[in-house]
């Protein structure tokens, strides 16, 4: 794919996760028993690390990957955004995977067709090889099968494809183009799932509110489990 960004921040929901190592040891009263706090009666500290990870070693810096868990996302749920409703009118007609469920809003008032919001949850996600034991597939790889989808749909590039988390989960996020319409397209991954949010304009004029309710869908993405 070329080149690619980083988000920094995208709402409140897209923060970045932050975990940390507990520190285990034993009670006060014990810790203060030498006279100088240390010596053969001073408490030790350990790090608790899970012995699973053990045996995954350090992510390679040279080659980034993002780390992709064994999550369910056919249970995800999201919100309505303001000013939109759900329509039945439209349907997947590009599944870069299996279909497992979809789901598309338009404006309540004065919609214009093709201007439209969308959530497709894809199933039987494989990435062979590419995956190690751990979970973790390199960010190359990933784009390269974002870019195999946008081949897919013959869907042009307008930005740069950017690293983010929605929902506590990793996600890419570009806009694209098509002949009829442009959009805005996030793909949130799991081990053998992906959900596909995208929100879709065919002018200027439309692109304002499709994009507001963008945000608000996107925000507003909940995952059990991440």
């Amino acid at each position: 794919m070329g080149h690619r960004g980083t988000s920094a921040l995208v709402a409140a929901a897209l923060a970045v996760t932050v975990t940390g190592c507990g520190v285990l040891g034993g009670d006060a009263g014990d810790g203060a028993a030498g006279s100088d706090g240390a010596g053969s009666d001073a408490v030790e500290s350990h790090t608790s690390i899970d012995p699973a990870l053990l045996e995954c070693g350090s992510p390679d810096e040279e080659a980034p990957s993002r780390q992709l868990d064994d999550i369910v996302l056919t249970t995800a749920t999201w919100e309505m955004p303001e000013g939109f409703a759900e329509t039945f009118k439209y349907s997947e007609d590009m599944p870069v995977e299996h279909i497992e469920s979809f789901w598309a809003a338009e404006p309540a008032t004065d919609p214009v067709d093709l201007n439209v919001l969308a959530v497709v949850v894809y199933s039987d996600l494989d990435w062979g090889a590419d995956i190690d034991e751990c979970g973790r597939v390199a960010e190359a790889t990933m784009d390269e099968r974002l870019a195999s989808y946008r081949e897919e749909g013959d869907a042009e590039p307008l930005t740069e494809i950017e690293s983010l988390e929605i929902a506590g989960l990793p996600a890419l996020q570009q806009d694209l183009s098509l002949p009829e319409y442009s959009y805005r397209g996030y793909w949130v991954f799991s081990r053998s799932q992906l959900i596909h949010l995208y929100c879709q304009w065919t002018s200027d004029a439309e692109k304002d509110r499709v994009l507001t309710g963008c945000d608000a869908l996107v925000s507003s993405l909940t995952v059990p489990g991440a």
